[in-house]
């Protein structure tokens, strides 16, 4: 059974928490692409080594639209020694597999 979107980003904030990224590594398929605000691609094993690394955080989440291929909404993005960010986000599935997700966003007022 696929996860929904609330238990994906479930996924990343244990990630996050832990530095264990065995369970985002599964989700994610092999040619997977993280677009960041500014723009920038990066690949699978790039987002699992800064995951890994630590001192970032996730949280707030907020769901506007899922179905089996597309995830849209929401979430607090924190990074120690930085101010909290509210990012959207846009994250695309085949096979169950996540093979996109863009954010974008700024600073948290």
């Amino acid at each position: 059974m696929a996860l929904s979107g609330i238990e994906k980003l479930n996924v990343w904030q244990k990630a996050f928490s832990t530095g264990d990224t065995s369970e985002v590594a599964n989700m994610l398929d092999e040619d997977y692409v993280f677009e960041s605000t500014e723009g920038n691609n990066e690949t699978k094993s790039e987002v699992l080594g800064w995951v890994a690394e630590g001192g970032h955080s996730i949280g707030d989440f907020k769901i506007y639209h899922e179905d089996d291929n597309v995830i849209c909404g929401r979430h607090s993005y924190k990074q120690e020694g930085e101010p909290e960010w509210q990012v959207m986000f846009f994250a695309r599935f085949e096979n169950n597999k996540c093979k996109f997700w863009k954010v974008h966003g700024g600073v948290k007022n």
